[in-house]
């Protein structure tokens, strides 16, 4: 049956022709959009081809906060906050100082403490950072992750725990410590365990925590093209 359709100059054009289309649309990037329309997915779409500056709203948040405290108490903050921006511009050109970081968030208390001033926020969060002669690390992570937290209306505290002297560097026990050290100061809602060298580049994903299950924020990072890395079954 197939050799007398192939024998018909029409059959045989269309299927020319369908193979043609289905090489050209394969050839400009098709598969991805064939996924697409036969896997829809119900989150959004973002365009990491255009980020924003990590400092933008801020001007905001300070003209919010006088207003909250004249009205009295002020309200819960929205369960999704309208400061956030999405993909966000990050640069590693030049390190900032701390002086530079402190001048830039105004709102932030002594000791990496912030607390929304024009609503009441719905978590309270503690980062918990390992460090040891990581300065240029620390200093961009805390450049982003300030304005980062502050534009998702979060309670928050940064610990930024320090090994001394030149044994091996123990990052476990440096968590348990920051941990530790954190709930003495307030009963944390979430707890962040966050590595030094990883700064966070869409705000959209949230630094709060599942009631249930605990959660990984970092799955996707550019030291591995923003891929899954999955272990090895021989490795532990």
């Amino acid at each position: 049956m197939l050799r007398r359709l192939l024998e018909r100059p029409c059959s045989l054009a269309l299927l020319i022709g369908g193979q043609f289309a289905f090489v050209a649309y394969f050839s400009f990037g098709g598969f991805r959009n064939l996924t697409a329309l036969f896997a829809r997915s119900s989150s959004p779409v973002v365009d990491y081809s255009r980020t924003h500056d990590v400092y933008t709203n801020l001007s905001a948040m300070l003209n919010g906060g006088t207003a909250g405290k004249r009205h009295g108490a002020p309200p819960y903050c929205p369960v999704t906050s309208p400061l956030l921006l999405g993909p966000l511009t990050v640069s590693f050109s030049r390190v900032p100082t701390l002086d530079q970081i402190r001048a830039k968030n105004p709102l932030v208390q002594p000791g990496g403490r912030y607390r929304p001033t024009a609503c009441e926020p719905r978590s309270r969060t503690a980062v918990i950072v390992p460090h040891r002669n990581r300065e240029t690390h620390l200093g961009h992570l805390l450049y982003y992750l300030h304005p980062f937290l502050q534009r998702q209306q979060l309670q928050y505290g940064i610990y930024v725990v320090h090994q001394a002297g030149s044994s091996t560097f123990n990052r476990a026990k440096l968590l348990n410590v920051g941990v530790k050290e954190a709930l003495k100061d307030e009963e944390w809602d979430c707890l962040f365990l966050h590595d030094v060298d990883l700064v966070p580049e869409n705000d959209h994903n949230l630094y709060t925590c599942d009631g249930a299950n605990p959660r990984h924020v970092s799955i996707a990072i550019n030291k591995f093209g923003y891929r899954w890395v999955t272990a090895s079954p021989d490795r532990t």
